[in-house]
């Protein structure tokens, strides 16, 4: 327990660490005090000058002090002895306030935590985590602390790094669960959930996709290999699976198609009916079902997209879309929005550059009007950059209606009228 003599003098050195001169590491132009009685405000709650006792106490405490001048007192005007108005440490004892409390000093804190996130970012080559840690770091020697948010606790600190590094060394081809993943590198199945998830996720938010605003949780963590389920797919269609000679899977007859797990998918061959001509990838989960129930027919396969899709499934689609024969369309049906066209492009510059936006134009987004919702400065802003996509050129028509009149569309709206 505290004396009241630390408590003074813990008071006044987290001042100090607060305080302008420490962050530059120069002389300090304004006093360090504590404002106890006088000025509208007590910066000490322990101060009561009501209760005798208390009031007594902090005296007595500040005036031992004092005499190993450590501070130096201010009292009130004729309360000499009696009321303290401020205390103020002297600006030649903080190393020894910081011996007085057994406080080990930000600075020397402060430094070590540098030598670490150093190392770390030494042995991360992932981008998201180099950005990262050069903003850290960056924030670290301007105000030589680390950010209020970023872990203080050394046992926090530990695990964070060794999330960090796991999870920037971590396969997006071999994906871990969560659990496994917080099992195999912090010995406990719920530690990675209850303790680092949220702040991973934060920090992937930033630096990994950072304008994905409608990339979901989990879509994120998959971007990393991390995932709380494993990933299924779904299409639907003359598609046929191939392992071996003697395990094939024909998806065909399936009038509701079917759902395969990522892991079967990765050591698979596709191959697409001679008759198939489009193949087309739809966002959202309802107009998905919806079309393939009620318009699809045997020269379409159809692929439910399903957002910013992760890495294994990017490898999927660029499966499809090699498996297409000549003369094939290649099509993608999503919001007529900013993560719309945002998945567009992906798609086309990491999938397949022949994929073309459907249902996505200016005339649909003219002829529901009614049913369009309008956008904010701060989201017209970011889809304004869109226009100088090189892969959206075919769609800035449509871009340039959507700025204009602040209009943006959800697929679900064109359920109902679908082709």
């Amino acid at each position: 327990m505290q004396t009241l003599e630390t408590k003074l003098l813990n008071a006044l050195l987290d001042g100090y660490e607060r305080s302008r001169g420490y962050a530059e590491n120069r002389a300090q132009k304004q006093r360090i005090r504590l404002r106890m009685y006088g000025d509208a405000r007590c910066d000490f709650t322990d101060y009561d000058i009501e209760d005798h006792a208390a009031r007594c106490a902090v005296n007595d405490a500040a005036q031992t002090l004092a005499s190993q001048n450590l501070v130096s007192l201010e009292w009130m005007r004729g309360e000499e002895g009696h009321i303290l108005h401020r205390i103020v440490l002297c600006p030649d004892a903080v190393n020894d306030a910081y011996r007085f409390c057994a406080r080990t000093p930000l600075a020397d804190t402060a430094a070590q935590l540098e030598n670490r996130l150093v190392q770390a970012q030494q042995e991360m080559a992932a981008e998201w985590a180099q950005q990262y840690l050069a903003e850290e770091l960056d924030f670290l020697r301007r105000n030589r602390r680390p950010r209020a948010n970023f872990p203080a606790d050394g046992v926090e600190l530990d695990g964070w790094l060794i999330v960090l590094r796991a999870a920037a060394a971590q396969s997006a081809e071999h994906p871990l669960l969560e659990r496994v993943f917080s099992v195999r590198y912090l010995g406990d199945s719920k530690a990675f959930e209850n303790r680092y998830r949220t702040r991973l996720l934060s920090v992937l938010e930033k630096h990994l996709l950072p304008d994905a605003d409608e990339m979901t949780t989990e879509d994120r963590l998959r971007q990393v290999g991390l995932e709380k389920y494993p990933e299924w797919f779904s299409l639907c269609g003359a598609v046929r699976f191939y392992w071996s000679e003697d395990r094939t899977l024909d998806a065909a007859p399936l009038r509701d198609g079917l759902q395969i797990s990522a892991s079967d998918v990765q050591d698979t061959t596709l191959r697409l009916a001679p008759q198939v001509r489009i193949l087309l990838f739809i966002e959202n989960k309802a107009n998905y079902y919806d079309y393939i129930r009620n318009h699809t027919d045997p020269t379409q396969v159809v692929v439910y997209h399903g957002g910013f899709y992760s890495p294994q499934r990017g490898r999927f689609f660029q499966k499809l879309c090699r498996a297409v024969g000549l003369g094939v369309r290649l099509l993608h049906w999503g919001d007529i929005d900013l993560g719309g066209f945002q998945m567009d492009s992906r798609l086309r510059r990491e999938v397949d550059p022949r994929i073309l936006p459907w249902r996505m134009s200016k005339t649909e987004l003219t002829a529901h009007r009614d049913q369009a919702a309008n956008f904010d400065d701060t989201y017209a802003a970011k889809l304004a950059e869109l226009l100088d996509d090189p892969m959206l050129r075919d769609s800035r028509e449509t871009l340039l209606y959507m700025l204009q009149h602040r209009l943006r569309l959800e697929q679900e709206v064109l359920i109902e009228d679908a082709p």
